[in-house]
């Protein structure tokens, strides 16, 4: 009989009685087997530690040290700690990292990958505070949405490659250079070449294929540039309405550019709609001193008795078109315009999403964006429920072949608010 648990036997003996016993069929385990080899050294390759690992601890560390709600804050980052070591590739690392933050469930709270859409959108709007000396993205100049049905075309900015092209909203895009569609195309290494896109205009339909050139831009240059060509005042019901597209109202900029156009081109309007849908947010509360009924209105009068009368603020009709990607600053503005009875909402309520985040860089140069204040307005607090609307516009997006009802009718509605004459 052979028995594990004998000793004195030599490393051969033990090889030896070993195949003896299974060659016999004969095998026996007593209490617990432990297996000592003699004047042998056996050297077990570790695996490499994963290259997330690190980037996974630093935006659990972020999370604990620096999200608005404490409690949730350690009780989440005491479950995800060391997530990275799992993920395989950057794609896996961005997958784990976004479904993790959504468990939070907070707005303003997201994981942007250096090369995305969204971090040189973050790192254009944080700029100076992110000490970034230059800012550049490949762009067509259009915001796309992913939908169940595919890739649409959700706003072409004025003046854009997209623009030129001969994109229109609802298109579906398929292919980009013989390649399907996706968010991470890589419009960079097109930039400045023309480049064959494959669209679905109406569904069912054969594709159609355009040639847009990419360009590299700042992507705050690009909604500026975008706000100020989409400035203009259109004949609606006998009235003129004036309009204008702010995609992001991130920075002081935006609202000086709103500013000059009320004072310039679209002094003359009736009334005004202002495009708050999709896009960024960051409207500053000093914005609602544009619509300041409070501000005394001057009136010169000229020996002839002629009397022209100034104000420093929009005192007209003004309707603010919303959805459900209207967000941050935008809601705090349509919010408080609402309340004190400055503007109506048209289109969708809003996207509930106010709390104050901040941008945190990883040492991969990834970003991570994290709630760190929670927010009210006049003692209400709007993350999570929105703004609801006036008029209630659902959104008509996939094959719309540039028909965009929301806006059609926000100007009706700017039109019938005008005074009669």
């Amino acid at each position: 009989m052979f028995r594990l648990d004998d000793t004195g036997d030599t490393v051969a003996d033990l090889h030896a009685n070993t195949t003896k016993a299974l060659r016999h069929g004969r095998w026996w385990l007593q209490g617990v087997l432990i297996v000592a080899v003699l004047s042998t050294q056996v050297t077990w390759a570790a695996s490499p530690p994963s290259p997330f690992t690190k980037s996974g601890d630093e935006v659990v560390a972020f999370v604990r040290e620096r999200f608005f709600d404490a409690k949730r804050a350690e009780a989440w980052a005491a479950k995800h700690q060391g997530y990275g070591a799992a993920a395989t590739s950057a794609e896996d690392f961005a997958r784990r990292t976004t479904a993790a933050l959504a468990e939070l469930k907070a707005s303003h709270t997201a994981f942007y990958p250096r090369g995305s859409e969204g971090h040189a959108a973050l790192s254009a709007i944080f700029q100076r505070y992110l000490k970034l000396s230059q800012v550049e993205f490949a762009s067509i100049g259009a915001d796309i949405a992913e939908t169940p049905e595919g890739f649409f075309v959700r706003h072409v900015f004025a003046n854009s490659p997209a623009a030129k092209a001969g994109l229109l909203r609802g298109d579906r895009i398929v292919t980009v250079e013989g390649k399907p569609f996706s968010p991470l195309t890589p419009w960079s290494s097109r930039a400045g070449k023309p480049t064959r896109i494959t669209l679905e205009r109406t569904q069912g339909s054969a594709p159609l294929t355009l040639t847009v050139t990419p360009r590299l831009v700042n992507p705050k240059t690009e909604w500026l540039d975008a706000q100020h060509a989409s400035t203009r005042v259109v004949e609606r019901k006998g009235r003129r309405v004036a309009y204008q597209q702010l995609y992001s109202c991130a920075g002081p900029e935006h609202q000086a550019k709103l500013q000059e156009a009320l004072d310039g081109d679209l002094a003359p309007a009736d009334a005004l709609v202002i495009d708050f849908r999709d896009g960024w947010g960051g409207c500053n509360p000093t914005f609602l001193n544009l619509f300041n009924r409070t501000v005394p209105v001057f009136t010169g009068i000229r020996r002839d008795g002629h009397r022209n009368d100034w104000s420093a603020t929009w005192r007209k009709p003004v309707v603010l078109l919303v959805n459900g990607n209207s967000r941050s600053g935008k809601e705090l503005v349509a919010f408080s315009m609402k309340k004190h009875g400055l503007a109506m909402l048209v289109g969708q309520r809003t996207a509930g999403a106010v709390l104050a985040g901040s941008p945190l860089r990883l040492a991969s140069g990834d970003l991570l964006y994290l709630a760190v204040e929670d927010v009210e307005v006049d003692g209400t607090r709007i993350e999570g429920q929105g703004v609801s609307v006036d008029v209630e516009v659902p959104e008509s997006l996939a094959y719309a072949a540039g028909k965009d009802p929301q806006l059609e009718q926000a100007l009706d509605v700017a039109a019938g608010a005008v005074s009669p004459r």
